[in-house]
C-alpha cells in the first residue's frame, strides 16, 4: 500500500513537470536592428507609447514599461499620462513628446499570432523498491529494483504565439534609431506576457548598449 501512494504521487510530480515545461513565460527576441551612429547621439527623454485596441491594456503597459526604463535611469514618459484613449495619430504623438521636451519615442505595436505544431514524446517513469538478498556467506544486503509507475503517450501540441514589436524614433527627423522583434506563447495571464515582453525588449536595449 505504501508503495502504491508513494509510485501515485511520484507520477504526478513528473507530470506536472513534464507539463509546465510544455508553456513558458518568456519571451524570446526574435529579431532585432539598431542605427549605426545612435551611441553618438546626445538624446534626452523618451515618450513611451503602447498601441492598444483598450485604453486599460494601453495604460498598463506604458506604465510599466516606463518605469523599467526609470529604474536604468532613462528619461521617460508615459504617453496616457499626456493624451488618453487608443486613437493615436503620428501627429499626437509628436505634440507629445515636444509637449514634455522629449526627443525620442518608443513605440510598442502588436506584429501578429501565429500556431506552430509541436510533437511531444511519450515517457516512461519509474520508481524503486527496496529488495533484501542474501550472499553465498548468510550476509544480507538491500539493493533498489527499478518498476515502471506510469507512462505517457506521444502526443502533438497546438501551441499560439503572439509577437510584438518596439521601435525607437528621433522626433525631429522621424528617423527609426532601433527596433526589437519579440514572440511567445500565448497565455491567459495577461500580465505575466506583458512583464515577459518587456523585459525582453530592455534586455535588447542593454544589449545594444542604449541602458547605462
Amino acid at each position: 500500500m505504501q508503495h502504491s501512494k508513494t509510485s501515485t504521487a511520484l507520477l504526478c510530480l513528473l507530470l506536472a513537470t513534464l507539463l509546465s515545461a510544455c508553456s513558458s513565460n518568456t519571451a524570446t527576441i526574435e529579431k532585432t536592428w539598431r542605427k549605426d551612429d545612435i551611441g553618438e547621439r546626445d538624446l534626452h527623454g523618451v515618450l513611451v507609447v503602447a498601441a492598444a485596441t483598450q485604453e486599460g491594456s494601453r495604460r498598463a503597459f506604458e506604465e510599466e514599461f516606463t518605469n523599467a526604463l526609470k529604474e536604468h535611469g532613462v528619461h521617460a514618459v508615459a504617453s496616457y499620462t499626456l493624451r488618453g484613449g487608443t486613437e493615436i495619430s503620428k501627429e499626437d504623438i509628436v505634440a507629445m513628446a515636444k509637449q514634455a521636451d522629449l526627443d525620442t519615442v518608443l513605440v510598442t505595436l502588436f506584429a501578429g499570432r501565429d500556431e506552430t505544431a509541436v510533437l511531444h514524446p511519450g515517457r516512461k517513469y519509474y520508481a524503486w523498491a527496496p529488495v533484501y538478498a542474501g550472499d553465498y556467506y548468510g550476509r544480507g544486503r538491500v539493493y533498489g529494483v527499478p518498476y515502471q509507475v506510469g507512462q505517457t503517450s506521444d502526443f502533438w501540441a497546438e501551441h499560439k504565439n503572439i509577437h510584438l514589436t518596439a521601435k525607437l524614433y528621433d522626433v525631429k527627423t522621424e528617423e527609426r534609431l532601433w527596433q526589437v522583434n519579440s514572440g511567445m506563447e500565448e497565455g491567459s495571464d495577461v500580465a505575466t506576457m506583458r512583464t515577459a515582453f518587456i523585459k525582453s525588449f530592455m534586455k535588447d536595449l542593454a544589449n545594444q548598449g542604449l541602458l547605462q
